[in-house]
């Protein structure tokens, strides 16, 4: 037998120990209850958006005029790239997880953070760090570890975003949002990612979790090398995003003068301005604001065909969310399934 398989027997045999010992029969069955519940309230929250979105289509599409095409094949490599982004989203996660003091396996992280994160169309802005913790610690595994992961990966999206819009719009990367809370907003992502701050959150996490102490600690390889590797992850999954908006601008409208760059520039600084809108699930109005003002300042586009392309890519991003999380969690499950898999591999160290 291989090292990898001898590994993975003991983590399967570890995880099935620790879920028995700590909650006995009914707890797999109970957690794989609220785990659905929370898919579903997810969808249902997405579905909403989405038939919100549709509902004002025909309006908008009139305002915007002529010059209007559908190229199905710039559509499909957009959603290929807002999808691939998201895989590599989770993947970050899985593996700043693992560096934190769990274990999972990637196929199954990738599932669990691409889930969690169909919370963020719920009302208030816990419900992706609730579905994402709840979900490690119903297998047994550190929640602190998921959260100090969680925090880690936001904050470098939601920087290497920032330094992203500002490198391609130069200061009208900030125009979707008011200079106080651009302001606020890069220092407040800067805070969260200082490892003091970090450490505090996850120590305040692992009291609330009542977890034990050592759960809480952040792994030393919480450093520079990491760091670098979750940046460079970051600014992967930015360039994925903005090349799939521009598909999707091209896939709509041919004739708007907006490069990849330009595209990936008001993407990345529309999705921070929506993010950092705490009364909006899923950053939904703001960062089609956003979006319609970036396009006007960028290339001039007019309000119509503006609020028109920020409605499509509200669609175009939600079904890349829906399709990515198809994809994760039918890889992760065929896993699961093979001789030697472990569906919920997750156990502390």
């Amino acid at each position: 037998m291989s090292q990898v398989a001898a590994r993975q027997l003991t983590m399967c045999a570890s995880s099935r120990e620790t879920t028995s010992r700590r909650s006995g029969v009914a707890a797999p069955r109970a957690a794989t209850l609220a785990a659905a519940a929370f898919l579903l309230a997810a969808l249902v929250a997405v579905g909403l958006a989405l038939s919100g979105s549709w509902g004002e289509w025909p309006a908008i599409q009139a305002a915007a005029g002529h010059g209007w095409r559908i190229r199905p094949l710039y559509l499909a490599t957009a959603l290929v790239c807002a999808a691939t982004a998201l895989l590599c989203s989770g993947a970050v996660w899985g593996a700043l997880f693992r560096a934190g003091g769990g274990e999972m396996d990637r196929r199954e992280a990738v599932a669990a953070w691409i889930g969690s994160n169909l919370g963020r169309y719920l009302p208030g802005k816990v419900w992706q760090v609730a579905g994402l913790v709840g979900y490690v610690r119903s297998r047994g595994g550190p929640g602190a570890a998921a959260l100090s992961a969680l925090l880690v990966s936001q904050a470098s999206l939601l920087s290497v975003a920032a330094a992203a819009s500002l490198a391609t719009l130069g200061a009208a990367a900030f125009a979707g949002m008011g200079p106080w809370a651009a302001v606020l907003g890069v220092l407040g992502v800067a805070a969260a990612f200082a490892p003091p701050v970090l450490r505090a959150a996850v120590r305040l996490g692992a009291r609330l979790l009542r977890e034990p102490a050592g759960s809480a600690a952040i792994s030393a390889s919480y450093g520079l090398r990491t760091s670098g590797r979750t940046a460079a992850a970051s600014l992967l999954v930015w360039c994925l995003h903005g090349l799939g908006f521009w598909f999707l601008i091209k896939g709509l409208v041919a004739e708007i003068p907006v490069g990849p760059s330009e595209a990936a520039g008001v993407y990345a600084a529309a999705y921070l301005a929506g993010y950092l809108a705490l009364i909006a699930p899923g950053g939904i109005v703001v960062r089609e604001g956003a979006i319609v003002t970036l396009l006007g300042l960028v290339a001039s586009v007019p309000p119509g065909p503006a609020a028109a392309l920020a409605l499509a890519a509200r669609i175009w991003s939600t079904c890349a969310e829906v399709a990515a999380f198809g994809a994760a969690a039918a890889v992760a499950g065929l896993a699961a399934r093979r001789p030697g898999g472990c569906p919920g591999a997750v156990v502390d160290r």
